[in-house]
């Protein structure tokens, strides 16, 4: 087996160094390519290829999973957001109106004393006598008999009205 000499040109002035082998005798070294089974590397790919569109599916379909539960949690936030909105429109109102309904209790309750003593000032004004003395006196007006008082009994506490009239007690 010749020998492998390397030397380098020196006559170039270039940074390139080339090698060359000097002689004729140089023996190339012949390598065995191993055996390639071209059915099992080829099943072999085939496999890989099917295993890695398999989990690149499992990825996408874990992907669209998670975009469709953060949208979920997302409108669910959303939901629950809205309804405390809601909640907290009606406190709001409920407060206002008891307020508003606390104030409208003082001002009935001033304005029933302002009519209470009102009403008990007109009747103070008034002189029962004056009245009984100018309805007999000048109208003429007499107390009723026994005989023309019909009485009447009623389930309820409010008035009657008389659509017929009524008839004689005989």
């Amino acid at each position: 087996m010749a020998q492998k000499r390397q030397n380098y040109n020196r006559t170039e002035r270039t940074n390139s160094r080339t090698a060359y082998v000097s002689g004729n005798t140089v023996k190339k070294l012949y390598i065995q390519q191993p055996v390639q089974q071209p059915d099992v590397d080829r099943e072999a790919e085939i496999e890989r290829k099917q295993r890695r569109n398999r989990e690149k599916a499992q990825i996408h379909r874990a992907n669209k999973l998670n975009f469709l539960y953060t949208v979920g949690v997302s409108a669910v936030v959303a939901v629950i957001f809205g309804i405390c909105f809601q909640y907290l429109n009606l406190q709001t109102a409920v407060k206002n109106n008891a307020s508003e309904i606390a104030q409208l209790e003082a001002q009935y309750n001033s304005l029933k004393n302002t009519n209470d003593t009102t009403e008990e000032e007109i009747n103070a004004g008034i002189n029962l006598d004056d009245i009984f003395n100018t309805a007999v006196n000048d109208l003429g007006m007499t107390y009723p008999n026994k005989g023309q008082v019909i009485t009447y009994d009623s389930s309820e506490s409010e008035y009657v009205k008389q659509y017929h009239p009524i008839p004689d007690a005989e």
